[in-house]
C-alpha cells in the first residue's frame, strides 16, 4: 500500500464535502417537518429541487467545457452551498403551531384536543399521569381566536380582563321606525323598519342559533303615537331577533284582552335599551354592522382597537391530562398576559349556555415548554393542523429558496468532482468507486456523530440542529481549502458539445440506459426524503421512541456506508466485470424492491438496521455504473457535460418523481403502504428490464457497431465489459 499524492486531493475533497453535508442533508426533511411543514409540502420542494438540478448540471457543464474555468466554477458552487446552508438555520419555525381549543368543563377551563380514529399513546398518557408528576408544572405559550361572542363574554366576564370589556357603556340609545304589528301567544310583536345610531341609518339585521348571543334585552320606547307609547310603558318590552331581524316584544297575559291594533303603523320611536352585560353592545353593534357608530367602538386603555385575539402564557399541570372519546384533555390552571397580570380562567356552566354547541370553543396556537405534552397534543391534532396550515408563508418560501440554491451547488460541485476524478484516473476508471469511497466514509462517521449528537443536546421530540449546522460549515470550509489544491485538466475541449450529446441521446442502448437511470432515481427519491420520517412515525408509537431517534437515524446513515456502499464501491470495478452492467442493473432494481417491502413490515424502527445493508447494492452500485457508463461513451471534450446530464436525468427526473409520488402516497396512505407500492413497483421495473434486454440484445449490439460506439456493456460477455470501456475510451480521444 502507498499513497498516490496525485489522488489525495481528490479523495480529501470526497471526504470532506460529504462530510460537511452528512449533518445536514438526511435531516432536512424531517427538519421541515419540524419547522412545520407537511409530508405533501416536503415532498412537493424535493420534486422542484432535482429539476434545478436538471437545469444546472449539464449548464454549468457546458459553461465549464467552454470556457475552460472548471475549477473556478467547482470551487465557488463550494463557497455558494455554504452559505446557503447556513441560511436554513435562521428561518424561523412556521407560526401555524399545533392547534387546540378551548372547552368548558365543571366551570374551569380547559385544553382540548381531538382527531378522529387516533390511537393515543397510553404509555405516554400514563407517564403525565404518573405520581411523579404531580407537582410538574408546563408553560404554553397560546394564541387564541377570540372573535365569537362567547369567548369575548368568556374573557370579559370570568376571566377578568377589563382591557377586553366594553366597559363604559351600559345602554344602547338610537331611533327606530317601526312597521307592522303581530299579535301571537298573547304577545305583540313590532317589526323595526330600520335603525339610526349616531346619523347613520342601518338596516336592523340581528344574529341568532349556534355560537351566537341570544338578544334578549328589556327597552323603553317613546313613539310619536301616544296611545302605543303608554301601552308598552305599561308592559315590559324586549328588543328580540326574530327570523334574523329585530322586534320589539311586550306581552299583557293570556286572559287580557290585546287591545292592540295589527294594521300597519309607520311610527317613530326613540328607543333606549338596557346593556346588563358588556358583551351585550358587541353583539348588537356586530349584527347591524356599525363600527362607525361611537357607541360600537371598544372602550379599551390608551384609545386601542378591540383585538380579534388574545396571547397569554398558560400554566397547566401535566398529569390532569385525560383521554375521551377521541380527543385529550388537560386543565388550564391559570394565564398570565404579557403585561405581568395573572387571571384564573373560569367559564360559565353548560346550564348557563344551554346547549353544547354554544360554548366557547376558541381555536389556539400552543406550543408548551414539557416536551412530552407537546408530542401528546401534535399527534392528536396533526392532521388538524396540516388542514388549517397555510402551506405557502414567508417560512416556506424562505426554506424553498435556500432550499434551491444549496442543491444546485451540491449538484454543480458532485458533477465536477466526478469529471475532475475521471480525469485524474486516466484510463484506469475502474478505479473510481476507490475514490468515490472516501465520501461514504465522511458520510457515514458525521451523520452518526450528528445524530447522536443531536439527541444529546435536545429534549423529546423536538430536536436542537445547532450542531448540525457547525459541523456542517467546518468540514465544507476545510473543503473549499482542499480543491484549491486539486489538479484539472481543460485542455481538451469538443467542438461542438451539444451536437455530440445530442448523437449520444440518439442511441438506443443509451435510451434504455436513461430509463434505467430514472427509474432507480425514482426508488432513491422515496429513501433520501421520507425514510427519516417514516422512522420516527413508527418510533413516536413507543414511550421513549423519540428519546435517541437521531442516534437511530444517524447509525442508519452508517450502516448504509461502512456495511453497503463502501465495500461495494471498493469492489465494483471487480463485481462489474464479473456480473456485468446490464446484470447489475436489473439487481439494483431487484434489490430495492426488498428493501422497500421489508420498510413496509416495520414495527420497531432499531429492525431497519439490518435492512440497510442492502444500500451496498441500492446505492453503492448505482453511482460507479452511471459514472462509467458517462465517462466512456462521453465525447473528448463533454465529459463534465456529459455527466452532469447522466446526474441530472437522476436526479431532476428520477428522485423527483419520487419524491412528488411519495409525499401524496405518504400523505394519504402512510407510510407502510407507500414503502409496500414502491417496493412492487419496483420489482415490476426489474423483470421489464430483464425482458427488454433479452428482446433487444442483437438489435443493441448491431445498432452499437455500426454507429461507431462500441459500448457493448449492454449486452457483452461480463469479463470484457471495463476492457471495453477501456477501449471505447481510447477510440473516442483518437
Amino acid at each position: 500500500m502507498k499513497i498516490n499524492f496525485n489522488l489525495l486531493p481528490i479523495k480529501l475533497h470526497y471526504f470532506l464535502f460529504q462530510a460537511g453535508t452528512a449533518p445536514l442533508v438526511p435531516y432536512l426533511s424531517t427538519y421541515a417537518r419540524q419547522l412545520g411543514f407537511s409530508s405533501a409540502t416536503v415532498g412537493l420542494i424535493y420534486t422542484i429541487l432535482p429539476i434545478f438540478g436538471l437545469i444546472a448540471k449539464p449548464l454549468f457543464g457546458v459553461i465549464a467545457d467552454r470556457f475552460k474555468i472548471q475549477k473556478s466554477i467547482f470551487i465557488i458552487f463550494q463557497i455558494i452551498t455554504i452559505v446557503s446552508f447556513g441560511s436554513i438555520y435562521f428561518i424561523p419555525q412556521n407560526q401555524v403551531g399545533t392547534i387546540i381549543q378551548l372547552d368548558c368543563v365543571n366551570g374551569k377551563t380547559v385544553l382540548k384536543s381531538c382527531k378522529e380514529n387516533v390511537t393515543v399513546d397510553e404509555c405516554k398518557l400514563s407517564t403525565l399521569q404518573s405520581t411523579a408528576n404531580q407537582n410538574e408544572v408546563a408553560l404554553c405559550e397560546m394564541n387564541c381566536d377570540i372573535s365569537s361572542p362567547k369567548m369575548w363574554q368568556t374573557v370579559c366576564e370570568h376571566w377578568r380582563i377589563p382591557q377586553y370589556c366594553y366597559n363604559s357603556v351600559d345602554s344602547l340609545k338610537y331611533l327606530s321606525h317601526i312597521g307592522n304589528i303581530t299579535v301571537r301567544d298573547s304577545c305583540a310583536f313590532i317589526e323595526t323598519n330600520d335603525i339610526i345610531l349616531d346619523g347613520h341609518k342601518y338596516t336592523p339585521h340581528c344574529r341568532s342559533g349556534s355560537g351566537f348571543v341570544n338578544i334578549n334585552q328589556p327597552c323603553s320606547l317613546n313613539c310619536t303615537d301616544q296611545t302605543l307609547t303608554n301601552i308598552m310603558t305599561f308592559f315590559k318590552t324586549d328588543m328580540i331577533c326574530l327570523d334574523n331581524e329585530l322586534f320589539y316584544r311586550f306581552c299583557i297575559g293570556e286572559n287580557a284582552h290585546m287591545s292592540v291594533s295589527e294594521d300597519v303603523v309607520e311610527n317613530e320611536c326613540t328607543a333606549a335599551c338596557e346593556l346588563v352585560e358588556p358583551w351585550q353592545i358587541k353583539e348588537i353593534c356586530d349584527s347591524l354592522q356599525a363600527n362607525v357608530a361611537s357607541a360600537c367602538q371598544p372602550k379599551l386603555r390608551f384609545g386601542e382597537g378591540f383585538p380579534t385575539n388574545l396571547s397569554f402564557t398558560g400554566t397547566v399541570f401535566p398529569y390532569t391530562v385525560i383521554s375521551k372519546d377521541d380527543c385529550l384533555y388537560v386543565q388550564l390552571n391559570h394565564i398570565t398576559l404579557p403585561d405581568g397580570s395573572i387571571h384564573h380562567p373560569t367559564c360559565a356552566s353548560p346550564a348557563v349556555y344551554q346547549l353544547e354547541t354554544e360554548l366557547f370553543h376558541a381555536s389556539c396556537q400552543i406550543n408548551c415548554n414539557n416536551s412530552l405534552l407537546n408530542e401528546m397534543l401534535e399527534s392528536v391534532s396533526e392532521s388538524v393542523n396540516q388542514n388549517m396550515q397555510t402551506q405557502y408563508t414567508t417560512e416556506f418560501w424562505l426554506f424553498f429558496l435556500f432550499m434551491i440554491i444549496n442543491w444546485v451547488g451540491q449538484a454543480v460541485v458532485v458533477t465536477f468532482a466526478d469529471a475532475i476524478c475521471f480525469h485524474l484516473l486516466g484510463d484506469k476508471i475502474a478505479h473510481y468507486g476507490k475514490q468515490r469511497l472516501w465520501g461514504s466514509v465522511g458520510w457515514g462517521i458525521f451523520s452518526l456523530t450528528t445524530g447522536a449528537l443531536i439527541d444529546l443536546f435536545s429534549e423529546g421530540a423536538t430536536k436542537n440542529y445547532a450542531i448540525a449546522f457547525i459541523l456542517m460549515f467546518v468540514f465544507m470550509s476545510g473543503d473549499v481549502v482542499v480543491s484549491c489544491f486539486v489538479k484539472t485538466d481543460t485542455r481538451k475541449m469538443s467542438i461542438n458539445i451539444l451536437a455530440d450529446v445530442g448523437t449520444l441521446l440518439s442511441s438506443l442502448p443509451t435510451f434504455i440506459f436513461i430509463l434505467w437511470v430514472i427509474a432507480v432515481g425514482f426508488c432513491t427519491g422515496l429513501i433520501w426524503q421520507f425514510l427519516f420520517w417514516y422512522l420516527e412515525d413508527i418510533a413516536a408509537l413507543t414511550c421513549d421512541g423519540s428519546e435517541r431517534i437521531k442516534t437511530l437515524q444517524g447509525l442508519v446513515n452508517a450502516i448504509q456506508t461502512f456495511g453497503g456502499e463502501i465495500p461495494f464501491l471498493f469492489v465494483s470495478g471487480y463485481i462489474l466485470r464479473k456480473v456485468g452492467h446490464v446484470k447489475m442493473m436489473s439487481l439494483v432494481l431487484f434489490a430495492f424492491g426488498i428493501r422497500f417491502l421489508l420498510y413496509s413490515i416495520l414495527t420497531n424502527p432499531w429492525w431497519a438496521l439490518p435492512i440497510e445493508i442492502l444500500q451496498g447494492i441500492t446505492y453503492g452500485m448505482i453511482y460507479p455504473i452511471m459514472t462509467c457508463y458517462a465517462n466512456a461513451v462521453a465525447p473528448a471534450g463533454a465529459e463534465t457535460t456529459v455527466q452532469g446530464l447522466v446526474g441530472a436525468v437522476f436526479e431532476g427526473v428520477g428522485t423527483s418523481l419520487g419524491s412528488l409520488v411519495g409525499g401524496q402516497l405518504y400523505k394519504y396512505h402512510g407510510g407502510s403502504t407507500t414503502f409496500r407500492w414502491f417496493g412492487i413497483g419496483a420489482l415490476v421495473f426489474c423483470f421489464l428490464h430483464i425482458f427488454v434486454q433479452y428482446l433487444l440484445k442483437d438489435k443493441i449490439q448491431h445498432n452499437f457497431i455500426t454507429s461507431g460506439y462500441t459500448s457493448t456493456m449492454h449486452f457483452q460477455k461480463p469479463n470484457d465489459t471495463v476492457s471495453m470501456l477501456e477501449q471505447n475510451r481510447e477510440e473516442d480521444r483518437e
